[in-house]
């Protein structure tokens, strides 16, 4: 399962303010459950903030990827956030992130992350494509140049 099939554009924001991180998180939630009725944002706010106190989603290079199991839904949401300058994730390699990857998916979800993952993963280890994706503003144009290289 490629990242792009189930990445929509409404779902991408780019030009994110650098805020602290839990300020950004909140801020990306926000404009996901507007974007998605069916996605409750006390509960996504608490389930993912939850999960970040348990162990940071920083990765290394520039990205995390934020997730947490949602009740009440039947389908995986993802949703990616640019933030150019980056915040303060506590990755290991001591980078900002500036790539979010949010995973919101269902608590019956069966291997589809796992699967999300390896795609995320393959395309984010080169470092040019990061370098781009963060540079590109355009939800249309990001979501196309994710297709072209996964």
């Amino acid at each position: 399962m490629n990242l792009s099939t189930v990445l929509t554009v409404d779902l991408i924001f780019t030009n994110l303010d650098p805020l602290e991180k839990n300020q950004l998180l909140e801020e990306v939630i926000n404009k996901i459950c507007s974007a998605r009725a069916i996605l409750k944002e006390p509960i996504v706010k608490e389930l993912i903030l939850k999960r970040e106190e348990l162990c940071s989603t920083a990765l290394d290079n520039n990205i995390a990827i934020p997730h947490a199991k949602i009740p009440g839904i039947d389908k995986t949401y993802i949703s990616l956030g640019i933030c150019n300058e980056g915040t303060d994730f506590g990755s290991i390699d001591g980078l900002k992130t500036k790539i979010l990857i949010f995973i919101l998916h269902p608590e019956e979800t069966g291997n589809n992350h796992l699967e999300i993952l390896k795609s995320v993963s393959s395309l984010f280890s080169d470092n040019e494509i990061r370098k781009k994706v963060i540079k590109i503003e355009d939800p249309n144009k990001l979501l196309d140049f994710i297709k072209s290289n996964e």
